[in-house]
């Protein structure tokens, strides 16, 4: 990353004083520790990281969690990393089990600026996101934490947009405690993929906002969402210390679904930051297309997992309606000769709790 230059940081000092004066009374840009998770998907990582590493906003660090890949994944970004800053060595660390799990803070060097942790086991997206969001908290500097699927790039001044819409007026008035980017989908850079989710409680199902439609077609006002898309979620400090982490119940899906719910309960809402592009490239590591027509075993069976926890927890008295709806998708896969997949559905409707 390019060493920014005092012309660089007096323009954002300035930018500072305006946000903060007429928004949030802060006399500093906040602190940002981002997170990823990675899992078998090194190059995708790298190419977000390099992306990162390109952002207009000076105060953010980079935290990656290996999930246990079995590719030699943490190895090759080590080695991407040694040469990435081969003349600035003191910007990336190794963090050990001990500092990560076992200390409550991290002496950390003030340049260091990327930080990546292996994993002993894979539990899962939200488990692999929980440990970098303790790992950020621990060191009391942390002001928001953005969550970010790695395999996403985002534009230059992604996170400043956030930054931006996270000390508006408007966010503190409404008690915003996660904000979404525009997702782009990364193949087809002036389409949507998601301006945040809805979730319909009739079927049971969540469909993206404003899918397919062209960057230039995104209406002035766009539906309010029931939840921010995983790929991109900007959350308080606040909203986790009220809310919690992510629930480490669902190993894929329905983990954002979950947190917007439980933090709807506490009272918080959901933010959009319109200028926050991120462009995604989505289910690389699952083995998923990004249409969805060809959704691998594994993500069909965490969708329906998930799915079960989701609304056994939050929903309970509409239980059978859910349990009809997933019978009528056994009978559908079984006219489609889709035996095992029919099969898996049942065992999740007598099994997940």
């Amino acid at each position: 990353m390019e060493a920014l230059s005092k012309k660089h940081l007096m323009c954002w000092q300035g930018h500072n004083i305006t946000l903060t004066e007429q928004n949030s009374g802060m006399s500093f840009l906040p602190q940002i520790y981002t997170v990823l998770v990675n899992y078998k998907g090194w190059e995708d990582t790298i190419e977000c990281l390099e992306s990162l590493l390109k952002l207009d906003y000076p105060h953010n660090k980079i935290m990656v969690v290996d999930n246990a890949s079995p590719d030699n994944s943490f190895q090759h970004l080590i080695n991407w990393a040694d040469s990435y800053f081969k003349n600035e060595p003191s910007a990336f660390a190794v963090l050990t089990r001990k500092q990560v799990l076992e200390v409550d803070t991290v002496a950390l060097e003030a340049t260091t600026k990327l930080f990546f942790y292996q994993s002993d086991q894979n539990a899962g997206f939200a488990a692999g996101n929980n440990i970098g969001i303790r790992f950020a908290l621990q060191q009391n500097s942390a002001d928001f934490l953005w969550l970010l699927n790695n395999d996403t790039v985002v534009d230059k001044n992604c996170l400043s947009e956030l930054v931006k819409e996270a000390l508006s007026v408007e966010s503190k008035k409404k008690k915003v405690g996660i904000w979404g980017s525009k997702i782009l989908y990364y193949h087809a850079p002036d389409t949507i993929q998601a301006l945040g989710g809805k979730l319909s409680l009739r079927t049971f199902t969540s469909s993206h906002i404003a899918e397919g439609l062209k960057e230039a077609e995104i209406p002035e006002r766009i539906q309010a969402p029931d939840y921010i898309v995983g790929a991109s979620m900007f959350v308080s400090k606040t909203f986790i210390e009220q809310v919690g982490l992510l629930d480490e119940s669902y190993f894929l899906y329905f983990e954002e679904l979950d947190w917007a719910e439980r933090g709807r309960r506490k009272g918080f809402t959901l933010g959009f930051a319109r200028q926050s592009k991120v462009f995604h490239k989505e289910g690389r590591s699952i083995g998923s297309s990004s249409s969805g027509k060809k959704k691998s075993e594994l993500a069909d069976y965490h969708g329906i997992r998930s799915k079960i926890i989701f609304f056994k927890k939050f929903y309970p008295e509409r239980r059978l309606q859910l349990f009809s709806l997933l019978m009528a998708s056994v009978i559908l896969r079984l006219t489609r000769f889709q035996f095992s997949r029919a099969m898996t559905t049942l065992r999740l409707m007598l099994t997940t709790r």
